[in-house]
C-alpha cells in the first residue's frame, strides 16, 4: 500500500500558492463508485425479461464502435473510474511520484534565488511535453525556473504521465472530471501542477493511517476545482 513514502525536504512557503475552496472530492468518488455498482445487465434467463440495460446510452453515430459490446463499454468505465479516481489508479499515483522531485527542485530554487519564495507561479506542460513556469513572474523568472523544471528529469516525467493518462482514461468517464472538455490542446492552461502538489499534502495523520504523502481526496478537490474553474464542461 505504500508508495514511495519518507521524509521529505520542507517546500518553500505555500502561502502563495492560490487553491481554490475544495469540492467534495470524496462525495464525487463515492457517487461515481455507486453508480458503476448500480449499472447491473441482464442476460436474457426468461422471455419476460426485455431490457439488457438498466441506463440508456447516448452517443453520436461517429462516437459507436460496432465492435464493441455494452459490458465493454462499462469495463472501460470501470477501469477508467479506477485509474482517475482511486489511490492505486495512474492518475493519483503520478502526482505521488512527483511530490519528491518537486520538493528537491523547491529547496534548490530557494537556495539559489529565494525571493521566488514569496511569489505566485506555477508549472504547466506544454504540448511539446515542456515544463513551463506560469503566474505574475517576471520573464527572466520564468525563463529561470524553466530551466530548473525541465533539468529534473523524474518531474518531467511524471506529470508526463499525469497528462497522458488523464486525457486517456477521461474518454469514456462522463460523469466527473470527463464532463470537462480537457484536451491536448488546452491542457496547459488548465492544470497547475504546483497548486495541485500543495493542495494535496498529506497531514502527519493521513501518513500515517494510508503512508501516502500525498491524500487523493484533496487531489480529487483540487483537480476538480482547477477543471471547474479553468476548462470548459460538456
Amino acid at each position: 500500500m505504500k508508495v514511495n513514502s519518507g521524509s521529505l525536504p520542507q517546500p518553500l512557503n505555500n502561502q502563495n500558492v492560490t487553491i481554490e475552496s475544495p469540492i467534495n472530492g470524496k462525495a464525487l468518488l463515492d457517487t461515481e463508485l455507486k453508480k458503476l455498482a448500480d449499472d447491473v445487465y441482464h442476460e436474457s434467463a426468461s422471455s419476460e425479461l426485455s431490457q439488457t440495460y438498466t441506463k440508456p446510452l447516448t452517443m453520436t453515430s461517429s462516437q459507436i464502435d460496432i465492435t464493441k459490446t455494452v459490458d465493454d463499454y462499462m469495463h472501460e468505465l470501470a477501469v477508467a473510474t479506477g485509474e482517475l479516481y482511486l489511490p492505486g489508479g495512474s492518475v493519483p499515483k503520478a502526482v505521488e511520484k512527483m511530490l519528491s522531485p518537486y520538493d528537491s527542485l523547491l529547496s534548490d530554487i530557494n537556495r539559489q534565488n529565494p525571493s521566488l519564495a514569496n511569489k505566485n507561479w506555477g508549472i504547466a506542460i506544454n504540448q511539446s511535453g515542456a515544463l513551463e513556469a506560469t503566474g505574475t513572474i517576471t520573464d527572466f523568472e520564468k525563463e529561470f525556473l524553466g530551466e530548473k523544471l525541465n533539468d529534473s528529469e523524474e518531474l518531467v516525467s511524471t506529470i508526463t504521465d499525469f497528462k497522458s493518462n488523464f486525457l486517456k482514461y477521461i474518454v469514456p468517464e462522463n460523469r466527473g472530471y470527463g464532463s470537462y472538455d480537457v484536451t491536448v490542446d488546452n491542457f496547459s492552461g488548465v492544470f497547475d501542477f504546483r497548486e495541485m502538489l500543495e493542495s494535496s499534502r498529506s497531514n502527519d495523520d493521513f501518513k500515517k493511517t494510508w503512508e501516502y504523502e500525498t491524500n487523493w481526496l484533496k487531489l480529487n478537490d483540487n483537480i476538480l476545482s482547477q477543471l471547474k474553474r479553468n476548462a470548459p464542461s460538456y
